[in-house]
């Protein structure tokens, strides 16, 4: 560390600081998008523009929802 902290005319505390910073901002921005296939890509546009009519089943699940949450 203190010879690549050197190589960039840092001390080691602003050079392990800086990587630990750029470390997390990574994880952050991994953990906040995904990537799908494009088979996977397709099936999730094709559902927007052709959503499928609301059942039973699902009415019945929001009104769970709704009752145990309160929204």
């Amino acid at each position: 560390m203190e010879h690549a902290a050197a190589l960039q005319g840092r001390t080691v505390t602003d050079f392990v600081l800086t990587s630990l910073q750029d470390a997390a901002r990574r994880a952050i921005e991994e953990h906040q998008q995904f990537e799908l296939s494009v088979r996977d890509s397709q099936a999730f546009v094709d559902a927007l523009l052709h959503p499928k009519p609301v059942n039973d089943r699902l009415r019945d699940t929001v009104r769970r929802y709704r009752g145990a949450t309160g929204v």
